[in-house]
């Protein structure tokens, strides 16, 4: 389902042509696939032309988290513009990510690398059908495993960045998708395969765990042997919101399920992925958008059994750590077949300024995020602690808005796991 993601905002510049954005620094939080929320696509678009034609854009950003660190990459985009058909009619676009960091030797390296060929058909049924077919290759080299569970530990001995809790993958992906919208409901039915490597040094972590003596530890990290997976795809959305990027009001809820019934390889997984996600904006001064309390409830749900890579994830990105999901908790800090958490902010827009000859609007926000995983669906307090074991960050930001369709977000947040604070640069409100 194509839900509301990081490149797809750089997408709807790129779409209609912003040529002289092609100077312009933006942000991006690298997933690994980048998605469209169809229901606004057409209204966030800008005008159409009066005849037919054909743009061509390319756009250079930067960006990163402290996760995966930063760097930056380009999205350029060939789009055939209709009169007739918002907000395009087909659309060829590519896109190139990479970030850098640090190892424990405190050399140079590349954390993560992103590559994408999109080929986008929003008006097979004008306004109602749409057809993509994307395909990838995603290398993530400082992935972290520090355990299952909610009550996973790092030693006080080790430095959390130490690769001893490193591995990386490498997975290209083919993926098809057809989506039917009628808004304010979108309804979307997809196929893809993924190719998996991993790299998974001696002596850390999870060759660690992959050897456990526990039956059950040995049983939810499976294997890291080279596999494809197939997948099918099936998602539901439900959109009132009165804006697809900076909502003021309204309730977005959307429904994915992932069915993987085999994969192909060295390893063998059946599972299924079902992920809840509900997101509340109301407006805290009638009329005005100077003041909206935004809120979102996820919960993520693996059944069957799942790879390791997996357990920490949700939709494409990480839950219980990350930048869309417990911001300040490390990304990939937290392992489990049952994920859920909550996400509040208090938005603000101070004031709007021009800058480089066009207007902004500028704002803060406050936010506390706060969740907890459990590695399987029997009681284990072994990894998972007993009580509440509550994960949660506070922390607050910038918002810069330009238009109708771009927001800058730089995010500073503070968690109890955090080493000492995480910080977010990126493009698009965090939901």
């Amino acid at each position: 389902m194509r839900f509301q993601r990081t490149v797809s905002r750089l997408r709807r510049w790129a779409a209609v042509g912003l040529s002289s954005l092609a100077t312009t620094t933006l942000a991006l939080e690298g997933t690994g696939r980048a998605d469209d929320p169809r229901p606004d696509v057409a209204k966030s678009s800008g005008e159409l032309p009066s005849k037919p034609e054909t743009e061509f854009t390319i756009v250079p950003f930067v960006g990163g988290n402290s996760d995966m660190g930063f760097g930056g990459g380009y999205i350029a985009s060939l789009a055939r513009r209709d009169p007739d058909l918002a907000p395009y009619r087909y659309r060829i676009e590519t896109a190139g990510t990479m970030t850098f960091g640090q190892n424990d030797a405190d050399e140079l390296r590349i954390n993560y690398t992103d590559i994408y060929l999109l080929f986008s058909f929003p008006n097979l049924i004008k306004d109602r059908l749409a057809f993509d077919v994307r395909a990838s290759y995603t290398l993530e080299s400082n992935l972290k495993y520090y355990g299952l569970g909610n009550a996973s530990s790092i030693d006080p001995s080790i430095d959390p960045t130490d690769a001893f809790y490193e591995h990386s993958r490498a997975h290209p992906t083919l993926r098809a998708t057809f989506e039917y919208r009628m808004r304010p409901v979108a309804l979307a039915l997809g196929v893809s395969y993924t190719q998996n490597w991993f790299d998974v040094p001696e002596g850390t972590r999870l060759a660690d765990d992959l050897e456990s003596p526990d039956p059950e530890v040995r049983q939810l990290v499976g294997e890291a042997k080279p596999h494809g997976t197939p997948k099918i795809h099936l998602g539901a959305a439900w959109d009132t919101r009165d804006d697809g990027v900076s909502p003021v009001r309204g309730l977005y809820v959307t429904e994915q399920v992932d069915i993987v019934p085999g994969t192909v390889g060295d390893d063998n997984y059946r599972f299924v992925r079902v992920g809840t996600a509900a997101s509340l904006f109301v407006p805290l001064i009638p009329e005005e958008r100077r003041l909206v309390l935004a809120t979102r409830i996820v919960n993520d749900l693996l059944f069957g059994d799942p790879p390791f890579f997996e357990l920490p994830r949700f939709e494409d990105t990480f839950a219980i750590g990350g930048a869309k999901g417990v911001r300040g908790v490390p990304g990939q800090r937290y392992y489990g077949k049952i994920k859920a958490f909550a996400n509040i902010e208090l938005r603000s827009e101070l004031f709007k300024a021009k800058v480089f000859g066009d207007e902004r609007r500028f704002g803060v926000v406050a936010f506390t995020d706060v969740g907890r995983v459990w590695a399987d669906y029997e009681s284990n307090p072994e990894l998972d602690g007993t009580g509440l074991g509550l994960k949660y960050g506070i922390g607050g930001g910038l918002r810069i808005a330009s238009g109708e369709t771009f927001v800058l977000r730089v995010d500073v947040a503070w968690s109890p796991d955090a080493n000492p604070l995480s910080g977010y640069l990126l493009a698009g409100h965090i939901f």
